[in-house]
């Protein structure tokens, strides 16, 4: 007489728990001795550039000092040192664990890898947000003892466009960093051909850049409107586009992640 087989039950996972799990993880990597040395240097690092870059209140005019510090901020934090730390983080976030031959470890999980290439992002996200939280207190700071005006008014708007321009590059290059393994190479080649050069086209093809996007939600406050000549307009558009671009850099990401299998070998620059 043939008895019936056990019937195999299917394993929930709580999405939250996993979050927090692989938070935990991230969290003990990057407060680790090393890293967090590296880390603090690049704060203080910045924030000396920032001291230096921006003149004092008294040297020079106060339009023209805010006129220094809006293009910093603009030019340098925005469309330097967010995408390239974007880049370098959520682009190594799968290969950096192939590397230490922890992938593995996940995969055994009842998580799908869509699932998983989710919490990677989410949790480097959450990382980078509150690395860019110390960093802006820090660019204010030395706005604020510089003497810079409109320090207040222009910080909404910058915390604003800050975490949506975060999400948005953070998919687009942790899709990059599943596309090819010379993610470095090809996150810079794209940024400086769409997010700088197709980005200052006046035409419909500068809605192709992230940065344009953001261009219309920085122009919210009226000194950088002016400095660099944005409009406001279509701003639920541009919120629109950032999310969007968000989740489809995501689901292509997701999709590399299912599809292929990386090796150890592949992350050797």
């Amino acid at each position: 007489m043939n008895t019936p087989s056990p019937k195999r039950h299917e394993h929930t996972v709580d999405p939250f728990g996993a979050f927090l799990g692989m938070w935990r993880l991230l969290w003990r990597r990057q407060v680790a001795y090393k890293r967090l040395l590296f880390q603090g240097g690049l704060m203080l690092g910045f924030t000396l550039l920032t001291w230096l870059a921006i003149p004092p209140a008294g040297r020079v005019s106060s339009e023209i000092q805010a006129g220094i510090f809006l293009g910093w901020v603009v030019g340098f934090y925005f469309l330097i040192l967010m995408p390239l730390t974007c880049l370098s983080v959520c682009g190594a976030m799968v290969r950096e664990e192939v590397s230490a031959n922890t992938l593995s470890f996940y995969t055994t999980r009842p998580l799908k890898r869509a699932e998983m290439f989710l919490l990677f992002y989410f949790g480097h996200i959450a990382w980078l947000q509150l690395l860019f939280a110390c960093l802006t207190l820090m660019l204010f700071a030395v706005g604020a003892l510089r003497g810079v005006p409109g320090l207040s008014e222009l910080l909404p708007v910058f915390l604003v466009a800050q975490f949506l321009a975060l999400m948005a590059w953070g998919a687009l290059c942790g899709m990059l960093g599943m596309a090819h393994h010379r993610y470095i190479v090809v996150g810079i080649v794209y940024g400086l051909v769409v997010e700088i050069g197709i980005a200052n086209i006046p035409t419909n093809i500068a809605n192709l850049a992230l940065s344009h996007h953001l261009y219309t939600l920085l122009a919210h406050h009226g000194p950088l409107a002016m400095v660099f000549r944005w409009s406001t307009e279509g701003t639920g558009t541009a919120i629109i586009c950032l999310l969007g671009g968000t989740v489809f850099f995501l689901a292509l990401g997701a999709v590399f992640f299912t599809v292929r299998e990386l090796m150890p070998a592949q992350n050797e620059k």
